[in-house]
């Protein structure tokens, strides 16, 4: 059984509980980081590049263009909005 306490404070910090949690909920609550916390993390970052990525740098470097529709795609859908 959890502390009427720790109810509170779980309520106060991340306003959304609606159910009685254990202490292992608890810490595992505790433990979880925000979105811009997970953005900031030195491991979100991978040490080999993605290869499609690569494959882009080396195909600029070579002179080629993009061909998507990216560009045209937005500059469309916001003409629209």
């Amino acid at each position: 059984m959890v502390k009427r306490s720790t109810l509170t404070l779980l309520k106060a910090q991340r306003g959304r509980v609606e159910k009685a949690v254990t202490q292992h909920d608890v810490a595992v609550e505790s433990r979880l980081k925000l979105p811009s916390e997970r953005d900031e993390s030195v491991v979100m970052t991978p040490a080999e590049p993605d290869p499609a990525i690569k494959q882009a740098a080396i195909d600029i470097e070579r002179g080629l263009q993009d061909t998507s529709n990216g560009l045209e795609t937005n500059r469309v859908y916001k003409k629209l909005k």
